[in-house]
């Protein structure tokens, strides 16, 4: 054995290297690809870092952040107007997962004047009278009778029928009003469904742009207020704490022109409070008048 080892060392050492050499290439082959995956991770979140840096920056010289909305409860009370916020600001994709809607608010958000910075959606255009016009009408409407479409049976017979897109105001709002309720009427609309003797309000809420001349930061704010509140509107501007609010107050007005005009454009949260705890009737101005009730009080 020792004469066969001395006799093939060469061949054997020769193969030794070349295992080791290949070893050596799959175990650095290794090493390399987790390299380039973590510089490329690496490289990824450092790129999406850095974007959001620049755009938090471009924000920050513009005023502007669309992505950021909050609701504010607004209140006139003995001629001041007051604030109150019932959701902190949150990021839209959380109050409107989808991406397309988000956009649409985006656009929305930058249509929006300084005369008014109440968001609306684009109606429907009416029939194109040019040939082009048709024509793109035309497929607009084949592309959606592809992808909008669904079988159904109906008197036994088997048929395909368009689905309804949904209204843009009820969507956009939809998830306001289930916010709002869920700061708001948990505890109260239980005892509603118990029986317990309950008033009912409502109240309106608002999605606005305002678009200011100063370089105080714009957002998304839903603002909230009582119907009543809202249509009795005080003719003059009531006190406030600060100047800019009384942008605020100017907003109320353009809120409560469209509203009368189109209700259907808002969205509507009904708030209960129980008959034994006060009565709340509205006066001259928007102010209320509360009455405290004594106890047992039917």
């Amino acid at each position: 054995m020792s004469e066969y080892v001395r006799a093939n060392a060469s061949q054997i050492l020769d193969g030794l290297l070349f295992g080791l050499g290949v070893l050596a290439v799959y175990l650095g082959a290794v090493f390399t690809g987790a390299l380039i995956r973590s510089l490329g991770g690496a490289g990824s979140k450092g790129l999406t870092a850095a974007g959001r840096y620049v755009q938090g920056w471009f924000y920050y010289l513009r005023g502007d952040d669309r992505d950021i909305i909050n609701v504010t409860l607004n209140i006139i009370d003995n001629d001041k107007l007051k604030f109150d916020t019932i959701v902190a600001d949150r990021r839209i994709w959380f109050v409107w997962p989808n991406a397309y809607r988000q956009s649409m608010i985006r656009g929305a958000a930058r249509r929006t004047t300084e005369d008014n910075p109440v968001i609306a959606f684009a109606q429907l255009e009416p029939p194109p009278n040019t040939f082009a016009g048709r024509l793109r009408r035309r497929c607009d409407d084949l592309a959606h009778d592809l992808l909008a479409s669904v079988k159904i049976v109906k008197d036994g017979k088997e048929q395909r029928v368009r689905l309804q897109r949904e209204d843009d105001y009820k969507a956009v709002y939809g998830p306001l009003i289930s916010l709002v309720s869920e700061k708001c009427t948990s505890n109260d609309a239980i005892d509603l469904a118990l029986g317990r003797p309950m008033d009912e309000y409502r109240f309106v809420i608002a999605l606005t742009y305002e678009k200011l001349s100063d370089r105080r930061a714009r957002h998304l704010r839903a603002m909230v207020m009582w119907e009543q509140s809202l249509l009795n509107l005080p003719a003059e501007c009531p006190r406030f704490e600060r100047k800019e609010h009384e942008t605020r107050f100017r907003t109320l007005q353009v809120i409560a022109r469209q509203y009368r005009a189109h209700p259907e454009r808002f969205g509507v949260v009904n708030i209960w409070r129980p008959k034994d705890l006060y009565s709340i009737a509205p006066v001259a101005g928007g102010e209320t008048m509360r009455v405290r009730q004594p106890q047992g009080a039917p």
